[in-house]
């Protein structure tokens, strides 16, 4: 099931401006004095990047967060390597749009290669799992998504199918956001190269990360289920409707 916006140029253009704009107000504000300080995951990014990949697809989508990720970086400054980390959120895009388009593969290949990269990284042997158990659910949710699509489910307009597809939309595209991040702390080495971090400090971090990086996954999938629903069901009444061929 995908979107046909890109169909519509006018309608496109438009989505594209104001999905922009969104993801840009949103990666302004920190999650300071709401949320505990997430570090390179300060923003509230998570809470739109998937809707927006969702809507515009993997690649229209992807390039709209990662402009007003851009965008809020240079209005709201925290420090120049948050421009390398912020790489995440377009993936997480990429990734919601082509769970909600159910193209397991390239779900399965890019999930699989950021996880084994960072298990095959020395210093993740000396971290924690606990740090990472969110991201280890996520590929459970990912081995689930590429089952279903394989034995051919095939998500209606009916309520329940919709609740799940976007569940599977939130929860593998927000995970895919934070392993890309930590891809790129731990077997990119920018954990000391950028910060001079120590394994000890490293150990501290892993201990908190899975409790701040799981409470943003389920705002952000509680957030991709009621707005996503709602404009899902919105969007064929301004004229953009459904394709119903499967992409695979």
């Amino acid at each position: 099931m995908a979107l046909a916006i890109t169909r519509n140029r006018s309608i496109l253009v438009a989505f594209l401006g104001v999905a922009t704009a969104l993801v840009a107000v949103f990666d302004i504000m920190p999650s300071i004095g709401i949320l505990p300080y997430a570090g390179i995951w300060d923003s509230w990014v998570f809470l739109i990047s998937p809707i927006v990949g969702v809507i515009l697809g993997p690649f229209i989508g992807a390039y709209s967060v990662g402009l007003g990720t851009l965008l809020g970086h240079f209005i709201y400054f925290r420090d120049p390597y948050e421009f390398i980390f912020m790489l995440g959120a377009p993936l997480g895009a990429a990734m919601a749009a082509f769970v909600y388009q159910r193209r397991w593969r390239p779900v399965l290949g890019i999930y699989s290669f950021l996880l084994v990269g960072y298990f095959l990284s020395p210093v993740s042997w000396a971290l924690p799992l606990v740090g990472i158990w969110d991201c280890l659910m996520g590929f459970a949710v990912v081995l689930l998504f590429t089952l279903c699509t394989n034995l051919g489910w095939s998500p209606t307009s009916e309520k329940r199918s919709q609740l799940l597809l976007l569940l599977f939309t939130a929860l593998i595209g927000l995970e895919a956001d934070i392993l890309l991040r930590i891809f790129i702390l731990i077997p990119g080495q920018t954990y000391w190269v950028f910060y001079g971090l120590t394994i000890d400090a490293l150990q501290y971090m892993w201990l908190t990360a899975g409790v701040i990086t799981a409470t943003k996954v389920t705002l952000g999938a509680i957030m991709t289920i009621t707005v996503g629903l709602s404009l899902l069901q919105l969007l064929p009444h301004i004229g953009v409707p459904l394709n119903k061929e499967h992409e695979s």
